[in-house]
C-alpha cells in the first residue's frame, strides 16, 4: 500500500457530508477522517481509508484548532442548523490552526469552509433578511484578510441551492397535489436559480482537491443547471406529459407574505431568491471548465417526476 500523504478532516457527515465522502475516499494516498459528535451513529461510513473522529465544533476554539492543525485539509459540511456565530468561529479555528501548522514548520492548512450554496458577496444579508448570509460575506471577508498570513489556503465553493430542494414541497416551487402539479416563479418568469446535485458537488470538490482547478484564495463556482423559472415549467410539462398550472410570486407578493409572519424563515429565504446572487451561467463553473458531467434539471425531474 502506498504511504498516505494527505490527511482530510471532513467535518460533518449529514446529507453533504455523507455525498462528500464517496469521492474523496477514492482519492489516491489520501485518509479520511470524518469529525462526528456521535461516533457510535456513524461506523458505517469507516473503511481503510475512513475513519471517525469524535468532535464537538461548539468545544474550546484553542482545543479545536490543535486538531484541525493536525490535517492537511479541512472540509466544512456541518450544514445551516447552527447557531449564530458558528461559521465564524470555525472560520477563526481554521486559521489559527494555520498559524500552529506554520510553527511546525508544515504545509499550509486548505479550508473549505461551509458556503455551499449562493453567491454571498452578492446577496449580502438579504437587506437584513438573512442574518447567517451576512456572517457568510464576515467569513469571506477574514479570509480574504488573513489567510495568507495565518498560512491558509481557502476555497469557497457556489453551488447554488440544492437540487433536491428545488422540488421539495416545503420549498413551494415545484408544487405537487395528487396529479395536479403547479410551478411557482420567484420574482417573474425570466428569473433564475443556480441548482446542483449534492452527489455532483462531492464530484466537483474531488476534482478541485487533486488540484485540476485554479481554486486557491478564491470563491469557484459549480452548476448542475441554470434555469430560468419558465424553462423550469416546461421541463416538467414535459416529464409529466401534462399542463402544469403557472403561478408567479413577485417581489411584492413575497414581501406583503412576509409581513404577515416576519419571523417565517421559508419566507424570508424565498423573498432572497427572488432577488441576484443565486444563479451564474454554466460556462463560468468548475464543472464546465474540467468538463465533468453533473446532473441537470430534465434528468433529475424525470428521475422522481416520471411515472
Amino acid at each position: 500500500m502506498p504511504p498516505i500523504h494527505q490527511q482530510i478532516l471532513l467535518i460533518g457527515a449529514g446529507e453533504l457530508g455523507s455525498a462528500f465522502l464517496p469521492h474523496l475516499s477514492t482519492l489516491p494516498n489520501t485518509h479520511i477522517t470524518v469529525g462526528v459528535r456521535s461516533v457510535a451513529k456513524y461506523t458505517h461510513l469507516t473503511n481503510p481509508n475512513v475513519s471517525l473522529l469524535s468532535l464537538d465544533i461548539t468545544g474550546p476554539s484553542q482545543e479545536l484548532a490543535q486538531t484541525f492543525a493536525k490535517y492537511d485539509i479541512l472540509i466544512s459540511a456541518t450544514g445551516f442548523g447552527q447557531d449564530a456565530g458558528a461559521v465564524t468561529k470555525l472560520a477563526k479555528e481554521a486559521l489559527e490552526a494555520g498559524k500552529l501548522r506554520k510553527e511546525a514548520g508544515t504545509s499550509k492548512l486548505w479550508f473549505f469552509p461551509w458556503q455551499w450554496g449562493v453567491d454571498y458577496d452578492v446577496t449580502g444579508d438579504g437587506q437584513g433578511l438573512m442574518p447567517l448570509f451576512g456572517e457568510q460575506v464576515g467569513v469571506r471577508e477574514l479570509l480574504r484578510a488573513e489567510a495568507k498570513e495565518s498560512h491558509v489556503k481557502w476555497t469557497i465553493v457556489s453551488t447554488g441551492i440544492f437540487m433536491s430542494f428545488l422540488f421539495e414541497q416545503l420549498w413551494g416551487i415545484v408544487d405537487r397535489d395528487g396529479d395536479k402539479i403547479t410551478v411557482r416563479a420567484l420574482r417573474d418568469w425570466n428569473h433564475r436559480v443556480t441548482v446542483t446535485d449534492v452527489n455532483d458537488i462531492g464530484n466537483v470538490l474531488a476534482r478541485i482537491v487533486t488540484g485540476d482547478a485554479e481554486a486557491d484564495d478564491r470563491v469557484v463556482y459549480c452548476a448542475g443547471d441554470t434555469v430560468s423559472y419558465a424553462q423550469l415549467a416546461d421541463i416538467i410539462q414535459r416529464v409529466k406529459k401534462q399542463d402544469v398550472k403557472r403561478e408567479q410570486w413577485s417581489v411584492q407578493h413575497l414581501e406583503s407574505e412576509l409581513a404577515k409572519d416576519p419571523s417565517d424563515t421559508l419566507k424570508k429565504y424565498r423573498l432572497v431568491f427572488a432577488k441576484d446572487g443565486v444563479y451564474w451561467e454554466k460556462e463560468s463553473t468548475v464543472n464546465h471548465k474540467l468538463n465533468i458531467s453533473l446532473i441537470d434539471v430534465g434528468t433529475y425531474a424525470r428521475k422522481i417526476l416520471a411515472g
